[in-house]
């Protein structure tokens, strides 16, 4: 039984490569709640021209039917991750396919293993686009709304296939969205909102290089038990964050220091989903101004990491710096905020969630799977 043809794809090849990152759009046609990649983060990620790349490897493949493309995917080496997290793991990430194509896309994914397997990969973790920032997995509840910037929409046919190839829910995702008329809001506001054992400030854009430094290195210290993240240095942490030095408002990156040592930290991203989904997957000249005229004008926002150095945990500094951020957000007019995306087995973050009013429920869903 033709089962459809396996095509690897040389990311050195201009054509090559721009059918494989054109192909989600449009398989994802007609979907409304989809957000398109901008291609030109995606090519430079899978030509390793970013610096959060090059300790990557990727083999790409696409899956083809009767002549039409209808499954993508890319097999993904982080040494990174290898040498900090789990030292036999690889993932497949950058997975798109069309509804009703399970033998393609098993085939699609039984050469993404092999790849994987010849290079020594025991374990592969899918979907996910190389480790943190992008160790998003698929959807499992949330597809008749939008997804929360800089989360992704997609299809619930995607669990059908990945669990059909024996993968395990592994690595659960949740948002906690806090409602700000809660009492347990209220109540963590009216003790937290004048907290003076610490000066809680906004990011400096006049000094946003030395902030961005501070924000990495407790990131590194606050985030090492998270299973997807792995330390990131100063350069790449200026190269992720360097896009939204101009768009977005300081408000969202405060920096909390203690007798002026840094102490603990907070980042928020508002919703840009909706400009996102305008651009189709390119930023020209328009794309730039709606993101420097629009993006502070949005609906929704939501912290997406926070921490509290060793030194300081157990003092409310990280209630004290959540309530300062969401007080931003309430002097805008929103009357919830998101605190997301939270590890399942992060027991400490679910029950800070809580503590504040948070009403937490699954999104996203990361597999595993083991390779005899």
């Amino acid at each position: 039984m033709n089962t459809g043809i396996v095509t690897t794809i040389d990311p050195s090849g201009k054509s090559a490569l721009k059918r494989f990152i054109s192909l989600e759009r449009k398989l994802m046609k007609g979907y409304p709640y989809f957000i398109s990649e901008i291609d030109d983060d995606v090519a430079k990620m899978l030509t390793r021209k970013t610096l959060m790349a090059k300790e990557m490897e990727f083999g790409l493949f696409v899956v083809s039917k009767s002549g039409e493309d209808v499954g993508r995917c890319a097999a993904i080496i982080n040494k990174k991750f290898q040498t900090q997290k789990q030292a036999a793991a690889g993932f497949i990430g950058f997975f798109a396919a069309a509804e009703g194509y399970k033998q393609e896309v098993a085939e699609m994914f039984r050469q993404a293993e092999n790849w994987l397997q010849e290079k020594g990969v025991t374990k592969v973790i899918a979907p996910v686009n190389g480790g943190a920032p992008n160790s998003m997995g698929f959807m499992v509840t949330g597809f008749d709304e939008d997804p929360m910037f800089p989360f992704p929409w997609t299809p619930p046919y995607y669990r059908e296939y990945i669990e059909s190839l024996n993968y395990r829910p592994a690595y659960p995702l949740w948002y906690y969205e806090v409602d700000f008329t809660s009492e347990k809001y209220k109540t963590a506001k009216k003790r937290y909102a004048n907290y003076d054992a610490a000066v809680i400030r906004p990011v400096s854009k006049k000094n946003w290089d030395k902030d961005i430094e501070t924000v990495t290195d407790m990131l590194n210290e606050t985030f090492v038990h998270e299973w997807e993240f792995t330390r990131m240095s100063h350069a790449e942490i200026k190269e992720f964050f360097g896009p939204m030095k101009d768009i977005l408002a300081p408000q969202q990156i405060l920096i909390a220091e203690v007798e002026g040592k840094p102490a603990g930290f907070c980042f928020a991203m508002p919703d840009l989903t909706p400009l996102f989904r305008t651009f189709n997957g390119r930023i020209g000249l328009v794309a730039i101004f709606k993101l420097l005229t629009r993006a502070n004008k949005f609906k929704r926002a939501g912290i997406l990491g926070i921490g509290v150095t060793n030194e300081h945990k157990g003092k409310g500094l990280s209630k004290a710096i959540a309530i300062k951020l969401y007080g931003y957000h309430e002097e805008l007019g929103l009357k919830s905020s998101l605190y997301f995306p939270v590890n399942e087995s992060n027991i400490e973050s679910r029950g800070f969630a809580e503590s504040i009013g948070g009403q937490g429920r699954l999104i996203y869903q990361v597999y595993d799977k083991n390779l005899n």
